[in-house]
């Protein structure tokens, strides 16, 4: 007997690793910066007119 209530299914969804400071991480199977032997500042002040270009084009 329907009384046109409706009931959504719930589903189980894959949720992201949550790593122990908060900050959730999607494995994307791709190496950090760290991981490759990068220096991440010195990457930073390397490419920074490029990294203000790839901001400036997200807004």
């Amino acid at each position: 007997m329907k009384n046109g209530t409706f009931i959504p299914v719930t589903r189980v969804q894959s949720r992201p690793d949550v790593k122990s400071d908060g900050k959730v991480r999607f494995d994307t199977g791709k190496p950090t910066l760290t991981q490759q032997g990068i220096d991440v500042d010195t990457f930073i002040h390397d490419n920074h007119a490029l990294i203000q270009r790839l901001r400036k084009g997200t807004h």
